[in-house]
């Protein structure tokens, strides 16, 4: 039995870089409460989005447990060439096109099927480098909403619609290729 909880970033900055945002005071303090909510939970590894906000996440938990933070292929997907954070407005109307075509990206972006495909690359890594082990990942409410949308078959916009900051999903991978869902936050 393998088990992964994927942790959706802690509240961040919107300004800035989309890969050096930080998080908020707000976000640190959440980021501190992971560390009691998984305080009973053992974890033999974590991993994380190489982007800030998925960092700053995770470190406290890193830090307590006296674990190192490794880098994976679970940052926020690439919508555009440059590294600006997108409107609020441009943001929704790219997605809305991206949940009518998983096909869809802008000149030097990535589509949803390509980010789904390279989480769930990092996620069958995840699970060779740790057969019998329990992983905390750090990532980013579509990149998550994608993968549960392929382990569960509910579509990534209802994810990525009901899903907070921070969230917590458990997948659990059987030694028969079952996978199991529960959310946990």
């Amino acid at each position: 039995m393998r088990t992964i909880y994927f942790i959706r970033h802690c509240e961040s900055i919107k300004t800035g870089s989309d890969r050096g945002r930080g998080l908020t005071d707000a976000g640190q303090e959440q980021a501190q409460e992971l560390v009691a909510f998984f305080k009973e939970i053992p974890i033999d590894a974590i991993y994380s989005s190489p982007m800030q906000r998925a960092m700053d996440s995770v470190r406290p938990l890193a830090e307590q447990r006296g674990l190192r933070i490794y880098e994976a292929a679970f940052q926020e997907r690439r919508f555009q060439e440059t590294d600006e954070r997108l409107s609020p407005e441009r943001l929704e109307e790219l997605l809305e096109r991206s949940f009518q075509n998983d096909d869809y990206a802008q000149s030097c972006g990535e589509s949803n099927q390509i980010a789904r495909n390279r989480a769930l690359v990092a996620i069958d890594q995840l699970l060779k480098t740790h057969p019998h082990h329990r992983v905390v990942v750090a990532t980013h409410g579509l990149v998550l909403a994608l993968v549960l949308e392929h382990y569960t078959e509910r579509p990534a916009n209802e994810w990525l619609g009901a899903m907070g900051s921070p969230a917590i999903h458990q997948l659990t991978f059987d030694a028969g290729g079952k996978t199991s869902h529960e959310q946990l936050v």
